[in-house]
């Protein structure tokens, strides 16, 4: 059965294609295996979709609680390095014409959510 609840605090949100995606760190469970300071300590890290959330006007405030039930998902993305690099500096200038050929393959894992509640 592919079933997930969550709660956590928004980080970083974004949309893309009408959807809303929210960056939520979630507390690892005590009897949990730990993990370092680098890794990421006692938090785990998860992508939140609620489908059509930007068409609908849906805002999450970083630093706002979020519980999501739902299902994971996962795809794949092939971009070029060159929109990959832009991303990642944020940079909104044309690319770099030399990554241009040059593709990245990722798989992305998400949480899609069919209900969820924000704050409380």
């Amino acid at each position: 059965m592919n079933e997930i609840h969550i709660t956590g605090i928004a980080k970083h949100t974004w949309s893309y294609d009408g959807n809303l995606f929210v960056r939520v760190s979630v507390a690892r469970d005590g009897q949990r295996p730990a993990r370092s300071p680098e890794q990421g300590g006692s938090y785990d890290y998860l992508t939140v979709m609620m489908p059509g959330g930007a068409s609908q006007g849906l805002r999450i405030e970083r630093g706002q609680r979020i519980t999501a039930h739902g299902w994971l998902q996962s795809r794949d993305i092939h971009e070029s390095l060159a929109d990959l690099h832009r991303r990642a500096a944020g940079d909104e200038s044309p690319a770099n014409g030399h990554l241009d050929g040059l593709t990245v393959h990722r798989s992305v894992h998400e949480v899609v959510a069919e209900r969820w509640v924000v704050g409380g």
